[in-house]
């Protein structure tokens, strides 16, 4: 990336996550402060990689918000088959734990297999409705998961993975969806240790964070903090938490975060838009 470069850094936050996430582009789309196919790098995780794969394909967030906000036009989603206050306690005392990254992967890995009652072909097909097509729309898209090891998979055009495994993958989130296989491997949802993975926009001189649920801090490395605490951060208003109601894997939030993502997003218009340095590559392409 040039020295001038811009980065968006897209996290996670399931459907509501989805839903509000796509508000705030739309918003900031039509304001003319940003374009998401305009940034040099895009990075998505989980809900996030979900919302970047749509609104590049699309070409458009305000298109993709249309989508998602009229319920005749919305691809099916599924319903995890076990609610998430009945698999969380479990999923927080893995990561309260003292063991490796690796150890709790492996443990999240198990409470998937005993917990997530959706046949994986369901899952990808519900995944695979999210997106137009298979086919990666920018090489400046980069989507992750976690391999069974602990480590962190950076997935792109370049990956020889199609991008709705890909997609499938980073939003296999543990004790809900069932673990993902790709290329012989076994993954699990790209948020399981960051809800962002914000260092990897480290490189960007201007870094825009939408993060609709804030990281678990044992995770939050120094590195991480860093280009957190330099980027332009969008959160959900308490207006738009308290809208995402109990369950943000609910499919009927995904429409109503999306409106409160909208305002938001137009809340968010006077800070991006008094650094236009900041926004300077992609103030050119919708000015």
């Amino acid at each position: 990336m040039s020295r001038h470069s811009t980065a968006v850094v897209l996290g996670g936050g399931g459907l509501a996550g989805i839903g509000w996430t796509t508000g705030v582009l739309a918003a900031l789309e039509e304001q003319g402060v940003l374009r998401l196919g305009s940034a040099d790098r895009v990075i998505g995780t989980s809900a996030g990689a979900a919302v970047a794969a749509a609104v590049l394909q699309a070409g458009s967030a305000s298109a993709e918000f249309d989508r998602i906000v009229r319920k005749s036009r919305r691809g099916d989603e599924l319903a995890p088959a076990v609610a998430l206050a009945d698999i969380l306690p479990d999923v927080l005392a893995i990561h309260a734990g003292e063991d490796s990254m690796a150890t709790k992967t492996e443990r999240l890995i198990q409470l998937s297999r005993q917990r997530a009652g959706i046949d994986p072909a369901r899952r990808r097909a519900a995944v695979a409705g999210r997106v137009r097509s298979d086919t990666w729309p920018s090489d400046r898209l980069h989507v992750t998961a976690i391999r069974a090891d602990g480590s962190r998979t950076v997935f792109n055009s370049a990956s020889a993975v199609g991008l709705v495994d890909a997609l499938t993958a980073s939003c296999a989130v543990p004790g809900l969806w069932p673990v993902v296989h790709v290329g012989g491997r076994e993954y699990i949802d790209g948020g399981t240790f960051s809800l962002t993975n914000a260092e990897l926009a480290r490189a960007a001189e201007h870094v825009i964070v939408l993060r609709p649920t804030p990281e678990l801090p044992q995770y939050l490395t120094e590195e991480r903090r860093e280009v957190l605490e330099r980027a332009t951060l969008i959160e959900p208003s308490e207006r738009a938490r308290a809208g995402f109601g109990s369950d943000p894997f609910d499919p009927d939030v995904r429409g109503i975060a999306s409106v409160l993502g909208y305002e938001d997003g137009l809340a968010a218009v006077p800070a991006l838009a008094s650094n236009r340095a900041c926004l300077e590559s992609s103030c050119k392409s919708v000015m």
